[in-house]
C-alpha cells in the first residue's frame, strides 16, 4: 500500500480522495508545503496531491521543488477553477503535473479513482522513457500511450488519433522498429499497467481486471501467462511492473535496456 500526501485546505476535497482511496492507499494529510515536503522526505510518497492556490497564488516554485527532490514523485493538481485562475491552469500542465482534479466539476469518487491510476501509470511509463530515446519518436510515443492511458479503451485507430498519424503510418513505424502490432502492443500497456497494479498486495487479480476493463480475472490472468509466462502472484513475486517491463524489452529485442530492471539481468 503507497502512500499519498495532501495538501488540501478545503477539508471535503481531503474527504473525497480518502473516500477514492480507501483499502488501496495511505493518506497522508500535510497542512503546509514545508509540511508536505517533510513527508516526501521521510515517509513512502508515491504521489501527491495539492491545492496549486494553497498559499492563495499559484505555486510553481514549490511544484519545481519537489519535482527535484523528489523526480519519481507523481503529482497532481486539485483545485477550484475560476476565470481569474484560467492563466494559472493553463500554466500547471507545462508544469509537469500527472493530473488535475476540478472542485466540484470532476472530483466523484470515480474521476478521483481514474485521475490516482492515470497519475501512477505516468510514474510506470518513466521505467521505460530514458529507455527508448533512440527509437522512432512515434514509436516510443506509442509504447508511452499505451501505458499511460491502460485504463482506456484504446484501439488501433484511436492510438493513431492520438498520435496524430494514419494508422498506416503506426504500423510502418512499428514495423520500422521491431514492435509488436498496435492491438499486441495496447495489451502490453494493460499489463505493465497491471504490474504497477500488482505492486499493491491488496489488490487482487479480479479486481486488476475489473480496473482495466478486462472480460473477466481468467482474461487477465491468460494474458499474463501469454505475454510473460507467468501468474498474477508470479508477477507480484518477481517485481510487478518492472518484470514486466523487462519482459517487454525482451519480447521487442533489447534485452540490454532490461539491466536493473528485474533478477532475471540481461541474457
Amino acid at each position: 500500500m503507497g502512500v499519498i500526501a495532501t495538501l488540501l485546505p478545503l477539508d471535503r476535497c481531503l474527504q473525497r480522495v480518502n473516500g477514492a482511496v480507501r483499502g488501496q492507499h495511505t493518506v497522508s494529510p500535510c497542512h503546509s508545503w514545508d509540511e508536505l515536503l517533510s513527508a516526501c522526505a521521510t515517509e513512502p510518497v508515491h504521489l501527491a496531491v495539492v491545492d496549486l492556490f494553497a498559499d492563495g497564488a499559484a505555486s510553481f516554485e514549490r511544484i519545481r521543488q519537489l519535482r527535484t527532490r523528489f523526480p519519481r514523485l507523481n503529482l497532481i493538481a486539485y483545485v477550484s477553477a475560476t476565470p481569474q485562475r484560467a492563466r494559472d491552469l493553463f500554466d500547471a500542465g507545462r508544469a509537469g503535473l500527472d493530473g488535475l482534479l476540478l472542485v466540484d466539476l470532476d472530483d466523484s469518487p470515480q474521476a478521483v479513482r481514474t485521475v490516482v491510476e492515470q497519475a501512477e501509470a505516468r510514474g510506470v511509463a518513466a521505467l521505460l522513457q530514458h529507455r527508448l530515446a533512440d527509437m522512432d519518436t512515434a514509436a516510443r510515443d506509442a509504447i508511452l500511450i499505451v501505458v499511460t492511458r491502460a485504463h482506456m479503451r484504446l484501439t488501433s485507430h484511436r492510438l493513431a488519433e492520438t498520435l496524430s498519424i494514419t494508422k498506416a503510418t503506426l504500423l510502418e513505424k512499428l514495423r520500422e522498429e521491431h514492435l509488436p502490432a498496435p492491438q499486441k502492443l495496447i495489451g502490453w500497456g494493460r499489463l505493465i499497467v497491471a504490474g504497477q497494479m500488482l505492486d499493491d498486495p491488496r489488490r487482487s487479480a479480479d479486481g486488476i481486471a475489473r480496473a482495466l476493463d478486462f472480460p473477466s480475472g481468467s482474461a487477465f490472468r491468460n494474458m499474463c501467462q501469454r505475454y510473460v509466462g507467468a501468474t498474477p502472484l508470479e508477477i507480484r513475486e518477481r517485481g510487478g511492473a518492472r518484470f514486466v517491463t523487462a519482459q517487454f524489452l525482451r519480447a521487442i529485442g533489447r534485452p540490454h535496456l532490461a539491466q536493473g530492471l528485474d533478477a532475471q539481468g540481461t541474457p
